[in-house]
């Protein structure tokens, strides 16, 4: 894992340090917002669900086309045969995980207490998500719980819903890091972190491996991505562990 994580590095793009001018230190891309401290994609999401965007954790940016979107989407495939099952690219998410917690896995921890790991549910797929599969597999310290199931709410696309995802396994009240492979507008980990909030739970973390940038929206985008772009991926500086977690609701 570590030889194949290390192959894969030059594929990889840094996300924003803190405090990085014109960026969002709460999902990491481009805000040419600049009188606040959040992008119009965070912005949005406080406005629907009233309550303010998961601080994210994650490894990397990504565009579309790049191998990093290929290897996010292909190593699950898509249902409607759109995009193929590529069983080689799970080694290299397992090992993109792998590397990610065992290098920064401490400051994860040393942030807020996590007793389980949850996967955000896919919107269609049945479960379990490929994802929570693959990090059955690793060894960590906490269980991972299927927790959470799609609700009735209309979740998608720049669309988050306070009922798009509801309890689906009661226990006692937990602090969860919540995870997904990638984050586009939000939609998905956002609503998750609200329904089990709802359902009595403390969201400890949030993270995605990769966050999505459109460098051909606007050109703030493209001169966030350019900048992104030219600087050396290191695992040891370049992943994110966002420190502003405690007082998210």
């Amino acid at each position: 894992m570590l030889e194949l994580s290390e192959h894969v590095t030059p594929q990889l793009v840094s996300p924003p340090g803190d405090r990085q001018p014109a960026t969002c230190w709460r999902c990491r891309t481009w805000n040419d917002r600049l009188r606040e401290d959040q992008c119009w994609n965070c912005a949005q999401i406080a406005d629907e669900l009233d309550v303010p965007a998961m601080p994210l954790d994650l490894i990397a940016l990504y565009r579309k086309p790049s191998d990093l979107r290929d290897w996010l989407t292909c190593y699950k495939g898509r249902l409607d045969g759109s995009e193929p099952f590529v069983p080689e690219y799970v080694d290299i998410v397992r090992a993109l995980l792998t590397r990610f917690f065992d290098d920064h896995g401490d400051r994860i921890t040393a942030r807020a207490a996590v007793d389980c790991i949850v996967v955000v549910p896919s919107t269609n797929r049945p479960p379990p998500h490929p994802l929570h599969t693959i990090l059955q597999g690793l060894d960590f310290q906490v269980p991972i719980h299927e927790l959470l199931r799609r609700g009735e709410g209309d979740l998608g696309f720049n669309r988050p819903a306070r009922d798009g995802f509801v309890i689906a396994e009661k226990s006692s009240p937990l602090s969860v890091y919540l995870i997904d492979d990638v984050y586009t507008t939000g939609a998905r980990i956002n609503s998750a972190a609200v329904a089990l909030t709802a359902g009595g739970h403390e969201v400890s973390g949030a993270f995605v491996m990769a966050r999505r940038v459109n460098p051909d929206y606007v050109p703030a985008a493209a001169e966030f991505w350019r900048q992104q772009a030219t600087q050396a991926f290191t695992w040891s500086a370049s992943p994110v562990v966002n420190r502003r977690v405690a007082g998210w609701r």
